[in-house]
């Protein structure tokens, strides 16, 4: 009350200017004035403030989608980089989340999705959108290596490798961790290590299946890391184009994945071994297999490096380039 209290005081002696950036400065420090329809009004304000004049004006989140339609200059775009509807119960208020992320695709936006899985999310959702697909990268200065020998059929040592996934159920690392229990106990005779960087849902002297954590890593040692790794393992409940399984891909590993979004380069049986999200059943099968079949571990990493190949920045720059253009000169996707 004491900061309410003096801004009260001492409101009179500003420009309006200057009171509504006090305002919002004193609301931002009171955690029962800063609700989720206040943090909106501020960006809002914010954003209204910050939007320069512009050929073109780009969203790049649902949050910022209704601001870019209100205060954007220019042809107005929306680069979608996941179908936000689908996060919801991590916010605060699901309930409003999910209802303004659904709105973000309806109200009229030319829309850029960055996997084809998000594309066909938002034009079932909203058959009348006009979505243009804008494929993401890798950095392949950083992400690179080559694929492993076939190793000899009594090799019986494998180091897997995930991503620990920032503490959220979709990222699905408890399935992880029971797909790597089962394949210990159907696998009695190899010794399977679990490697995972970041931040994870189970402690690595979980009782599930216990793991190295290799903590944060900028993306060099995140190379060496798959470099020195057999598998990656990833079981994501749905992903819109994630970077990291392509990334191991380009330093020569084979991939555990799931779908969807990882559609572009995943292609099951071929360049990745793609499994069922939200079963660790069907990813501890995926695992086992590439764990017992040398040979199809090493074909499955030959053809998923030879894929991440396509994945790079001067296709995507040239694809969002391309789209921009068609945006300002008003076409409709190809």
């Amino acid at each position: 009350m004491g900061s309410l209290a003096t801004w009260v005081l001492n409101k009179s002696k500003g420009s309006p200017a200057h009171i509504r950036r006090d305002f919002m400065k004193l609301v931002c420090s009171m955690p029962k004035l800063w609700t989720p329809e206040m943090e909106q009004a501020v960006h809002a304000q914010i954003l209204r403030k910050l939007i320069p004049e512009a050929d073109i004006t780009i969203a790049t989140q649902y949050d910022t989608a209704l601001p870019v339609y209100l205060f954007g200059s220019g042809k107005l775009a929306y680069f979608m980089q996941h179908y936000e509807v689908v996060f919801a119960n991590d916010s605060s208020d699901p309930d409003q989340t999910r209802k303004r992320a659904a709105l973000s695709y309806k109200i009229g936006l030319n829309m850029m999705a960055n996997s084809p899985w998000l594309l066909n999310q938002v034009k079932t959702a909203v058959p009348e959108a006009n979505v243009m697909l804008t494929p993401s990268a890798i950095d392949h200065a950083v992400f690179n290596g080559t694929p492993k020998p076939i190793v000899p059929a009594d090799h019986r040592k494998v180091t897997l490798i995930s991503y620990g996934g920032r503490n959220v159920a979709w990222k699905g690392f408890k399935e992880m961790a029971e797909a790597t229990a089962i394949a210990r106990r159907e696998l009695p005779d190899y010794q399977i290590e679990w490697h995972v960087y970041g931040t994870a849902a189970l402690p690595p002297n979980n009782d599930i299946a216990p793991y190295k954590s290799l903590g944060f890593l900028q993306p060099s040692m995140l190379a060496e890391a798959y470099r020195a790794s057999d598998i990656l393992l990833s079981a994501s409940w749905y992903e819109s184009f994630p970077l990291f399984p392509a990334e191991a891909m380009a330093c020569g590993l084979p991939v555990v994945t799931t779908q969807p979004g990882t559609e572009q380069y995943a292609i099951p049986g071929e360049t990745a071994e793609v499994v069922a999200p939200q079963s660790p059943r069907s990813v501890a099968d995926g695992l086992i297999r590439l764990i017992r079949d040398h040979e199809y571990r090493h074909r499955i990493a030959v053809a998923g490096w030879k894929e991440t190949h396509k994945l790079t920045w001067d296709a995507a720059g040239d694809a969002m380039e391309a789209n921009i253009r068609a945006i300002i000169n008003g076409e409709q996707p190809s």
